[in-house]
């Protein structure tokens, strides 16, 4: 959803709550194999202006659709240039500030291509801050096509989000905000259920050092599925947001969602985060988790647990050769919360994901990767054996 993209982007604006802040393709869940490094640095964002990149990819994919019982396999190329543009420093000084990144994906299929598509994504955040209060909007979009463990085939669809959130800080090192927002899915298939979602937050932050920053929120809102009665949020949460030297950087949400819905009411575990770590030059780390409820597009009236975690490690070999290992796991547990219906779907992802990457200089990049993702679901509908082997170039002009 849109709202994972905008929380990379602007998830706090007294201190920086991740380094993912300018990307347009992070994405926690596993259930993508998506789990990626930001597309410009967050150094980089604060020095402002232009940054113009591109990534073009060739792989064979032995299942596009992610079928569970006829898997269908083909070529696929992706050619997506980036523009992005920053303005202005949310985190410091005073003054107005401007951050906005758009992804046209061309993707390519070499036998199936009726397929043939052209993902969209954009994203921006843009304020105002002075000495003691701040004020800024942020919103994302994103036109996709690809395929869902939730459905189980290539799916249109439109995902948008819009927050508006305000913070005064009424003593050094306090700040206090509240915002409002709302989120979307649109499917472009009627046979599958929109969402949509409103609601309020209140947060206190407090700047306990240079590199410590800690927070309590509290979140109210109203979520509606097509086709079913609302249901109702309260979530509270505590953040915290770490950096003890220039080399780790830990980002962490913790708490608990209470929710009703025609069928009941229950009470979840909300985790998101993320542990980014350089034990030394040439090694990279990091660590995501996350633990949220998310509707189902595909079963009318149920909603599914999501909970996962995804690790990285990037090792410097020789010269510019790299070697990097990603890996994650994932569950969905599904429960029947509005009109009747059994429920009870379970699905069990993992993915692998080794690479080769060579370095030209500080602009450019190509990697040879291969990704094995495997999904054990339940319903013998569903679930999946995927495999992907190809090449990525990426250069930033």
């Amino acid at each position: 959803m849109v709202w994972r993209l905008t929380c990379c982007l602007f998830a706090g604006m007294a201190a920086s709550a991740s380094g993912q802040e300018y990307s347009t393709v992070v994405d926690d869940r596993v259930e993508t194999g998506g789990v990626q490094p930001p597309i410009i640095e967050d150094e980089e964002v604060r020095r402002g202006g232009w940054d113009i990149s591109a990534v073009v990819s060739a792989a064979y994919d032995d299942n596009i659709y992610l079928s569970s019982k006829n898997p269908e396999s083909d070529t696929v190329i992706r050619v997506a240039p980036t523009v992005g543009y920053a303005f202005g420093d949310p985190k410091d000084g005073e003054g107005a500030f401007i951050k906005v990144a758009y992804r046209p994906t061309g993707v390519i299929y070499a036998e199936h291509g009726s397929e043939n598509r052209v993902d969209h994504q954009a994203i921006g955040t843009a304020g105002w801050r002075g000495k003691v209060t701040r004020i800024a909007y942020s919103g994302g979009f994103q036109k996709l096509g690809d395929a869902t463990p939730d459905t189980g085939r290539l799916t249109d669809r439109i995902e948008f989000a819009n927050e508006v959130r305000a913070g005064w800080s009424p003593v050094e090192k306090v700040t206090l905000e509240v915002a409002g927002g709302n989120e979307k899915n649109d499917y472009m298939d009627p046979a599958y259920f929109d969402s949509s979602k409103v609601y309020g937050e209140a947060a206190l932050r407090y700047a306990y050092s240079p590199k410590t920053e800690l927070a309590m929120i509290y979140q109210i809102g109203r979520f509606k599925v097509e086709g079913t009665g609302p249901q109702h949020s309260q979530q509270v949460a505590g953040a915290i947001v770490w950096q003890p030297r220039e080399k780790i950087r830990l980002n962490l949400l913790a708490g608990a969602e209470y929710r009703k819905y025609d069928n009941g009411s229950g009470v979840n575990p909300v985790l998101n985060g993320r542990l980014d770590w350089t034990p030394r030059k040439g090694t990279e780390f990091f660590v995501n988790g996350f633990m949220r409820e998310e509707a189902s597009a595909y079963f009318a009236g149920q909603n599914y647990s999501a909970r996962g975690f995804s690790a990285g490690i990037a090792q410097r070999i020789v010269g510019d050769w790299s070697a990097k290992l990603e890996g994650g796991y994932e569950t969905n547990s599904y429960e029947q919360v509005s009109g009747t219906g059994t429920g009870g779907r379970k699905d069990q992802i993992w993915f692998i994901k080794p690479a080769l990457v060579r370095k030209f200089g500080k602009q450019s990049e190509v990697s040879f990767f291969y990704q094995a993702s495997d999904n054990s679901s339940t319903d013998p509908g569903f679930g999946y054996r995927d495999n992907m082997m190809g090449v990525e170039l990426n250069h930033k002009f």
